[in-house]
């Protein structure tokens, strides 16, 4: 399981929909979620921004979102990477320079936003078969021949 650590901020500014969102902190996780930019779903996810809480941004499970209230958000980056034991499950998601000095002093994994969302993927409106129901009996039935007598 690795853990993402994303400025959060900095990414909401790389992505034009988010940029004009009514709520970017909320549209940020649905963004990540629907391109699946952290790999696996149980893969830990903590966004940070600057300022205060706001009522409508709920975490869940695996993201979990931190303002920084009256510091800046790179000051509660640079703690968390600090504090993290396992290290090398660790990635730092920020072009800022910063973060990217702390993330090299700790020996832990960054991306800048650009690499990190070259790892978009688009969700196909229909998961699994790509088949129909009579070619994929028929290719059952072939497979039966040959393999089980």
């Amino acid at each position: 399981m690795l853990l993402y650590i994303i400025d959060g901020f900095n990414l909401v500014h790389k992505v034009q929909e988010l940029k004009t969102s009514a709520c970017p902190h909320l549209a940020l996780v649905r963004y990540i979620k629907a391109h699946r930019l952290t790999g696996s779903i149980v893969n830990k996810v903590i966004i940070v921004f600057d300022g205060f809480p706001k009522p409508e941004v709920l975490a869940d499970k695996t993201y979990q979102i931190l303002f920084s209230l009256e510091r800046k958000a790179d000051e509660v980056i640079k703690e968390r990477i600090t504090a993290i034991k396992n290290k090398s499950q660790v990635i730092v998601v920020s072009d800022d320079r910063e973060i990217r000095d702390c993330v090299r002093r700790e020996k832990v994994t960054s991306l800048r936003t650009y690499d990190f969302l070259a790892k978009k993927k688009e969700r196909r409106p229909e998961e699994g078969k790509d088949i129909s129901y009579p070619l994929q009996h028929e290719i059952t039935e072939e497979l039966r021949k040959i393999w089980i007598k």
